[in-house]
């Protein structure tokens, strides 16, 4: 089967939306049209259609003869999206526990080891990765990764307010330490406490917030 040519401007709308999603480019900042041309190596067609589509997805302000923006994280849109993903991981946890494999207990595993090995070197972007990794699991052992896609796909806000979070200290150290129990949970077989445990998972950054908006004012609508 051929493969599908990416455009320039699906190229440049990739490239930027991981740039922002790890905070390459911050919430709020400036965006230089002629630096972005010249990095690009493209025409202006396909930056305004990747910044279009960037806006589309609440990551990108264009204001009409005045420039464009990194939009600074929603918090109503955090909440709107960590619900999302919250609800629809819980309700895929009671299908996985029936589900599960050794095998998919293993990728469970060797995503905390990657979480731990990323830690070790200061890696933010792999230590997200490998997060993403171990909760992927639940949907792709249960033939529901179209919702985990669907979940990615919808959550630019909280993707980048969970990147920041793993930046503060106390907070980063908690998340292995959360996921070992639940991994721990299902290998005993203890649905409810998997269900606990990942609720509690998933609700925490709520209490985090705070300490967000404090360490990064300007980041925040």
């Amino acid at each position: 089967m051929q493969m599908k040519r990416i455009t320039a401007s699906e190229q440049i709308y990739k490239e930027m939306h991981s740039q922002i999603m790890f905070l390459e480019l911050k919430p709020g900042e400036e965006l230089n049209m002629q630096k972005l041309l010249q990095n690009a190596g493209v025409s202006r067609s396909p930056l305004r259609d990747a910044l279009l589509k960037l806006q589309e997805d609440n990551l990108v302000e264009i204001f009409p003869q005045k420039g464009s923006q990194i939009s600074r994280i929603n918090l109503k849109q955090v909440e709107v999206e960590r619900f999302m993903r919250s609800t629809l991981e819980l309700a895929v946890i009671p299908l996985f526990a029936k589900a599960c494999t050794k095998e998919h207990l293993l990728k469970m595993r060797r995503a905390i080891e990657e979480q731990k090995f990323a830690l070790e070197i200061t890696d933010q972007k792999a230590f997200l990765n490998a997060d993403d990794d171990f909760h992927k699991v639940f949907f792709s052992a249960t033939g529901k990764e179209r919702i985990w896609d669907l979940i990615q796909s919808q959550s630019g806000n909280y993707r980048r307010i969970r990147f920041l979070s793993n930046q503060v200290p106390e907070i980063l150290n908690n998340i292995i330490g959360e996921h070992e129990r639940i991994l721990n949970s299902f290998s005993e077989g203890q649905m409810e406490e998997c269900l606990l445990l990942d609720k509690k998972h998933l609700t925490k950054l709520i209490a985090e917030i705070d300490i967000l908006e404090t360490k990064y004012p300007g980041y925040f609508e």
